[in-house]
């Protein structure tokens, strides 16, 4: 079995200051990342030994941050959710487009607090890149909050979108057009659409800072939506008491995957749980990251989990027996997180992004 032994990092791609929040491969030799400032930059990976890539497109559209963003399964559209209350399409493919630039090394964070080193070192200069500009092809703008989550079934047919007051919208991917919609118990934090599209999975949540209620209203709720009636089948916000910050079916449907991520407070302990899609029984604890877990991704060999976190880690995950195959980065309690992760279709290529703006390519098998 891999134990992914050999991986190492391939590239460091360098952006600003803003914190990367999702990214997507697309096709195996290409990158898009999005981040809080509403930017989306895609990155060509297949360059000469020796050279780091420069960004190629920017696809520009959205006045606010970016939630989420994925690549339909033909790799022909990229979808983004985004605190504008939009969700747009994107050619994925296209090399049209106006001319433009992007700054690369535009801000940075400050090191040395974690690494306790006597001397900050100086920032990187700044670099000015040529770029395409590209607007979107299509927007979406039947929600009316912060668009949070954001999944599609493997067939590429079906787009479930979830917002800040509890709304989860089912759609017509190809045709971007509203199937049906439902109230959830509150905020959609993060959600997964079963592979049949039979079922939605959506960690709700209330934030303490809209809070006016009594304390029960602060206690996170998981449920299985049932997509053609839009009703609860199955509340399992007993056995899950935690806000989730990411849930991931796999896809060929065996495991439901949900981490406790950045909801309520620093303290909370990021553990993995896999479940029965089909019963919501835990199957499996995964330690996880304890500072608090943000991003999962299946490994399209079908028998490894990747997850990153708060403590600067990115973790392999063996499915059958969970336990740790190996880990990337150093332990620290505070610093730069690591919010993102993608796989790229062939499995070659892991991409993480942290929240100093830069993205790490990790080559995970020759």
């Amino acid at each position: 079995m891999n134990d992914f032994a050999s991986a190492k990092v391939l590239h460091t791609l360098p952006w600003n200051s803003a914190y990367i929040t999702s990214l997507a491969f697309i096709g195996n030799d290409q990158v898009a990342a999005a981040n809080k400032k509403g930017d989306i930059l895609v990155w060509n990976l297949a360059v000469p030994e020796g050279k780091t890539p420069d960004p190629v497109r920017r696809l520009v559209g959205h006045t606010n941050e970016i939630n989420r963003i994925l690549i339909t399964p033909d790799g022909k559209t990229l979808i983004s959710a985004s605190s504008d209350h939009t969700v747009k399409y994107w050619d994925a493919l296209s090399d049209q487009g106006e001319p433009g630039s992007v700054v690369l090394n535009d801000g940075f964070l400050p090191k040395g607090v974690t690494e306790k080193v006597d001397k900050v070192p100086p920032p990187p200069a700044p670099v000015e890149v040529k770029v395409i500009v590209q607007k979107p092809i299509r927007d979406l703008t039947n929600h009316a909050e912060w668009v949070l989550g954001l999944t599609q079934t493997p067939d590429g047919k079906t787009l479930v979108t979830g917002d800040d007051q509890g709304v989860i919208i089912v759609w017509d991917l190809p045709a971007g057009k509203e199937l049906r919609r439902w109230q959830a118990t509150q905020w959609i934090s993060s959600l997964g659409v079963s592979p049949d599209g039979k079922t939605v999975a959506a960690s709700q949540h209330t934030p303490f800072i809209r809070f006016k209620q009594g304390l029960e209203a602060f206690v996170p709720h998981f449920h299985f939506w049932d997509v053609e009636s839009g009703t609860s089948k199955l509340d399992l916000s007993k056995e899950i008491p935690q806000g989730m910050s990411t849930v991931v079916y796999s896809p060929d449907g065996k495991w439901l995957a949900a981490a406790h991520g950045n909801v309520q407070t620093e303290k909370d302990q990021g553990k993995i749980m896999l479940l029965d899609p089909a019963t919501g029984k835990k199957v499996r604890e995964l330690a996880g990251h304890p500072v608090g877990t943000n991003d999962l991704a299946f490994h399209p060999d079908g028998k490894h989990l990747f997850s990153c976190g708060r403590d600067q880690q990115i973790k392999i995950w063996n499915l059958e027996d969970g336990k740790l195959v190996r880990d990337f980065g150093k332990f620290a309690d505070r610093g730069v997180w690591i919010g993102a992760i993608s796989i790229s279709p062939d499995g070659r290529l892991l991409a993480a992004a942290d929240r100093a703006g830069q993205i790490l390519i990790y080559l995970l098998t020759t």
